[in-house]
């Protein structure tokens, strides 16, 4: 009886490391100090869809080479809670790929990106605020304000300016 040719294999496909990318749109502290959460919000974040379509360009082109598979998440705050644990073990699960974005923070909202970003910085994980706090500080103060500073110390990388052409290198660097 004559032999079956047998199949050709497969090609094997490289194994590809995830890299994750949390964007995140804090929202802000009321008078008493609780985060103001709506159950229904329907104006969305242009920052957050803005650099949610710049992570995907970022994944389509392969900024982080062809064995580099991008996650991305995102979340406004404003109706939604944020899972901070869920997230660092995302990120643990994966090696310690990935990044953690507070996007379009305006200065009202710069003490909550900062209660944020501390539990992700706590477990190791890269953290970048940005947004026009950081533009406006960076760009029209003399020096550099005790709360970016603060930031800075705590290991959080501050993006100031426009994300287009560059959120890429962000990626990058993380």
């Amino acid at each position: 009886m004559p032999r079956a040719p047998s199949a050709s294999p497969l090609p094997v496909q490289p194994a590809q490391t995830i890299f994750h990318v949390e964007l995140i749109k804090p929202s802000h502290y009321d008078d008493d100090g609780y985060v103001i959460q709506w159950v229904k919000a329907w104006i969305p974040s242009n920052s957050l869809a803005s650099l949610y379509g710049l992570t995907l360009e970022a994944r389509e082109q392969q900024a982080l080479g062809p064995d580099v598979a991008i996650e991305v998440h995102a979340y406004d705050e404003t109706n939604t809670r944020i899972p901070v644990q869920r997230i660092i073990r995302r990120i643990q699960r994966a090696g310690g790929n990935g990044l953690v974005c507070l996007v379009g923070v305006q200065s009202n909202q710069f003490p909550r990106a900062m209660d944020l970003a501390r539990p992700f910085r706590a477990a190791g994980i890269s953290v970048a605020i940005g947004g026009f706090h950081v533009s406006g500080c960076l760009a029209m103060l003399p020096e550099v304000p005790p709360e970016l500073t603060a930031a800075m110390d705590a290991g959080v990388t501050l993006f100031a300016g426009e994300a287009e052409g560059r959120f890429a290198g962000l990626l990058q660097a993380a």
